[in-house]
Formats: structure tokens, sequence, C-alpha cells
């Protein structure tokens, strides 16, 4: 971690190279899970409109490094403006979790269905704890100037 000096205050600040373990952890734990899946034989198809769109491997790897990278860019934004950084981000993460499991809805089969819901809930957990953990010790309440006694 490293220090910036704003308003006469030092606020410890992470860098992005913080969050990026989560990233890569999370985008293996979906590899694992769909490497899995498709060597037991499961179709990961889902379907889209009037047509049917395969779930490959590029495809949940991607995802899972998309959903750490915007977890992390919403937790940071938070961090800088509220105390209360960490409860309001698991809050939202876990209203996201809870509704992506929607999406293996439309899954054509029940493995399938079953395969996506498990890696949905693989990286939820993996980001939602991995993030909470890599920013437990950061300060979440922006640095403020010192108040001073103005004598009118």
């Amino acid at each position: 971690m490293s220090g910036t000096m704003q308003d006469g205050a030092v606020q410890a600040v992470g860098t992005w190279r913080d969050d990026w373990p989560v990233a890569v952890v999370s985008a293996g734990a979906a590899a694992v899970v769909w490497v899995g899946a498709t060597v037991a034989g499961v179709d990961l198809a889902v379907r889209s409109g009037s047509s049917t769109r395969d779930v490959g491997l590029v495809s949940a790897v991607a995802t899972a490094v998309v959903v750490a990278v915007a977890g992390a860019g919403l937790l940071r934004v938070l961090e800088r403006r509220t105390p209360e950084a960490r409860r309001v981000w698991t809050g939202v993460a876990m209203a996201v979790w809870v509704v992506s499991l929607v999406g293996p809805a439309s899954a054509r089969t029940v493995q399938a269905a079953l395969t996506l819901a498990a890696l949905h809930l693989v990286v939820g957990a993996v980001v939602i704890v991995g993030l909470r953990h890599r920013h437990a010790d950061r300060p979440t309440k922006r640095a403020t100037k010192p108040a001073t006694n103005r004598v009118a």
C-alpha cells in the first residue's frame, strides 16, 4: 500500500494490482468448473431468443474476470465515498449474485442449468470473499481537511 496526501491527511490507498489475484482466482475457478462439466459430458448451452448458444471456456473465464474487475471498481468508488463501503458493497454484491442465478434458468438441459448455477455460485463466492478480504485493512473514509476555528 502507498500513502497519498490529500488536504493534509494521509490515507492508505491500494492499487489495482491488489485486486488482480481475485480476478485470476475467479477465472481459474470458472475454468475448473467448465472443464469438469465438459469432461463429464455436459453440453453447456443456453437458449437465446429462438436460437441456442454454447457457453465456451473463453466466455466463462472472461465473464469471471469482468465480474471481479467491476466488483473491485465499485468497491474502490465506495471506499472513497463512504465509511461503510465494505458493508454497502457486500449488500450490492450479494444482490447481484442472487439475481445472476436467474441466468442458468435459460439452459437447455437440467445438467447445464446446474453447472451454470455452480459457475455463478463459485465465481460469486470467490469475488465477494476475495475482495472483502483484500480490502479488509483499508480505511474506507475519505481523508478530509481538519476543522479549523475561524474567528469572524
